[in-house]
């Protein structure tokens, strides 16, 4: 889901990974499900920022979903 909201707001994964000053392979674990996202509140805002979105639109995991699933 929130892959989609990325690609949504036209926001590149390293684009988004440096705003929130994380690696490019830690956003990959966490969209994987790989490792869950610990972020303080700076990042979850900039990252709402980003996505042009509010905390209540950020779904409650960052694992990618398959759409023809919902």
């Amino acid at each position: 889901m929130v892959e989609v909201l990325r690609k949504k707001a036209k926001v590149t994964q390293e684009a988004l990974s440096d705003a929130l000053g994380i690696t490019d392979h830690t956003y990959r674990n966490w969209i994987k499900g790989r490792s869950e996202p610990t972020m303080t509140v700076r990042q979850m805002k900039r990252l709402c920022e980003l996505l042009e979105c509010s905390l209540d639109d950020l779904p409650d995991d960052f694992t990618e979903v398959d759409l023809q699933d919902n």
